[in-house]
């Protein structure tokens, strides 16, 4: 759910809730269409990202 919202609604504002459906059907579709995706993002991570890291924690 969490990747839907950061994909399809997080800062958008969508003038109709048909076209908001319109973009969760897309994102579906999007995904359902590269399972190595869902597997890249859902794998654990068993070590850090040292840039990545620098973006998470704020100074």
């Amino acid at each position: 759910m969490q990747w839907l919202r950061e994909d399809v609604t997080y800062h958008t504002y969508y003038q109709s809730f048909t076209e908001l459906i319109e973009q969760v059907h897309l994102f579906e579709q999007d995904i359902n269409s590269n399972p190595f995706a869902i597997g890249d993002r859902l794998w654990v991570k068993n070590h850090l990202d040292p840039d990545e890291e620098k973006l998470q924690v704020s100074t």
